[in-house]
């Protein structure tokens, strides 16, 4: 089954709303250069190929959900932006030009189901690259792992409410149950499963890793969240 947003995609920009994109800009910044193709995976309602079509580069964006990917056109329509947005699956996809970097981001490659899915995604990241072009992506530690195995969220927006459950139901998966309800309708429910993998499990023959981090800082520590991670093709 694929690990989709489906209705839930639809209150996604509200939810990544309070998500700091100025980071993951500054974070991919040192690898690019003005005029730079720039395509990322996952690429949600589209805010991070918004912020980098503004900053100078080229984006293009991928991601699964057609729901997601309805809301990031009418996003690129309202700013005037040329972003190419497709609905494909990030382990199964081939593209028109070489990009100089990729990206896959909040923890995006933790919803493919198996080491190898991963294989697959990134024998597509290596044939899409440009030579010495870079991978930049980023999966959730050990640590997350552990904070997640039982937590739940709770919050009010302004059209709706989401209820936000998250369980360890196996030793290296997280099920996130969310329901959503808004106003004057019946609330819907809908589940979706992330799976842990080692830095190491994040691997291919063409790909050299060049920096690992954690949570934006310059090192990286068993405490940190989030593994952020940079690799150049070879």
């Amino acid at each position: 089954m694929k690990n989709e947003y489906k209705k839930f995609g639809y209150y996604y920009e509200e939810i990544m709303s309070r998500i700091n994109y100025d980071l993951w800009l500054e974070f991919v910044e040192p690898y690019l250069s003005k005029g730079d193709r720039v395509l990322d995976l996952a690429c949600g309602t589209g805010t991070f190929c918004n912020l980098l079509t503004l900053n100078g580069y080229k984006a293009d964006g991928l991601d699964l959900s057609e729901s997601i990917i309805e809301i990031a056109r009418e996003k690129k329509r309202i700013n005037r932006l040329d972003i190419d947005f497709r609905v494909c699956d990030m382990t199964n996809f081939k593209t028109e030009y070489k990009y100089d970097m990729i990206t896959c981001f909040f923890d995006s490659m933790n919803f493919l189901t198996s080491k190898k899915d991963i294989k697959r995604m990134l024998n597509c990241v290596v044939d899409s690259l440009e030579n010495h072009g870079y991978f930049a992506c980023d999966i959730y530690s050990k640590e997350m792992l552990r904070e997640y195995e039982n937590n739940e969220l709770h919050e009010d927006h302004d059209t709706f409410k989401i209820d936000w459950y998250t369980r360890q139901v196996k030793k290296n998966v997280l099920k996130h149950e969310i329901t959503i309800t808004e106003n004057g309708d019946s609330p819907f429910t809908e589940t979706y499963l992330e799976y842990y993998y080692d830095i190491t499990d994040i691997s291919h023959e063409n790909l050299k890793l060049i920096k690992a981090v954690g949570d934006f800082n310059e090192d990286l520590k068993d405490e940190d969240e989030r593994i952020l991670l940079v690799f150049q093709k070879i």
